[in-house]
């Protein structure tokens, strides 16, 4: 049986789709596992802060710089921006990895359907 070449330009751009996907899910799964082992390092002192300075840490926790210490309850703070940040990661991850076996499946079943196993017959 013959397949129109709509067909075909379909199944193929759907495996084309399928591939961008993967590779974008595996930059998301590489970026997402980094960030589960070391969720401290998205609290690093050169990062900015969203009104735009500068974070400083030191013994006594984290400061604006120029500005003095937090209190212990600062502390708390950023101990509960930790935990968000790794629970955040943790989604991301799922997320990516969800992705990446979708894309797989939908690659897989695609191609399966563009390039059958054509059937011999011993004579």
């Amino acid at each position: 049986m013959q397949r129109s070449s709509i067909a075909e330009t379909f199944g193929y751009l759907v495996c084309l789709i399928a591939v961008v996907v993967f590779f974008a899910s595996v930059a998301g799964v590489t970026s997402s596992v980094f960030r589960v082992v070391q969720p401290a390092a998205m609290h690093h002192p050169m990062h900015v802060r969203h009104d735009g300075e500068r974070l400083a840490f030191g013994s006594q926790g984290a400061s604006v710089a120029g500005q003095p210490a937090a209190a212990p309850a600062g502390r708390d703070a950023m101990r509960a921006r930790l935990v968000a940040g790794a629970l955040d990661a943790i989604r991301r991850l799922v997320v990516a990895l969800v992705m990446l076996i979708l894309s797989v499946a939908v690659f897989r079943r695609t191609f399966a359907w563009l390039n059958p196993i054509q059937a011999t017959t011993a004579a």
